[in-house]
């Protein structure tokens, strides 16, 4: 797990007491713009969801920020990639709220890498340049694709225009025995009975 991560989630705990204690006014603000945007980062929708619900109007229309951050949280919720790479890269971001944001694009960059490994055998360079976000930027598509090849043997077919992602092997888990299985369901089911 990424530092940051683990850093950005007792940020957010320590947010979420300070909710509880009764902040108000602008720091209520700031306090939700953040752990909104925490909250995304971490693709922890439905809390966001839970948030943006319980954050009144008026605040809403007050701080026009939050409604910004919220327009990435609707586009992760319908899965609409671009929407939120072009949200992310369009918007200035307030020096609070920045982090978050440049962190969820790259977390989000790099979950769609690791589906691109998983789901294709080959694919064209505009459909990667457009699953990683870098509809409007090809060049950085190009430098994260040789980024790909010189480090996990991903090739590039220049002629057909394909790029091969290299498929992770799967980490062996070692499985139970026969005996070994029943042995724990019956001790589950004992366990339940009595």
């Amino acid at each position: 797990m990424s530092s940051k991560v683990v850093l950005f989630e007792s940020t957010a705990q320590e947010l979420e007491k300070q909710e509880l204690e009764g902040a108000s006014g602008l720091a209520l603000a700031d306090l939700h713009s953040q752990l909104l945007s925490i909250y995304l980062c971490n693709f922890d929708l439905c809390n966001a969801k839970f948030l943006w619900k319980r954050i009144s109007n008026e605040e809403k229309t007050t701080f026009p920020l939050l409604g910004q951050i919220w327009e990435v949280g609707q586009k992760l919720w319908l899965k609409e990639h671009n929407s939120v790479f072009n949200l992310l890269r369009n918007t200035s971001w307030p020096p609070s709220i920045e982090p978050y944001m440049s962190c969820l694009e790259e977390n989000l960059r790099l979950k769609s890498l690791q589906l691109i490994g998983k789901a294709y055998l080959s694919i064209t360079s505009a459909t990667f340049t457009e699953l990683v976000g870098y509809v409007d930027h090809p060049e950085d598509a190009e430098k994260l694709l040789a980024k790909l090849q010189e480090e996990q043997g991903w090739t590039c077919d220049s002629a057909s225009q394909l790029i091969i992602p290299k498929r992770q092997t799967a980490q062996n888990v070692p499985l139970m025995r026969n005996e070994e299985q029943l042995q724990s369901l019956t001790q589950f089911v004992s366990f339940l009975e009595n």
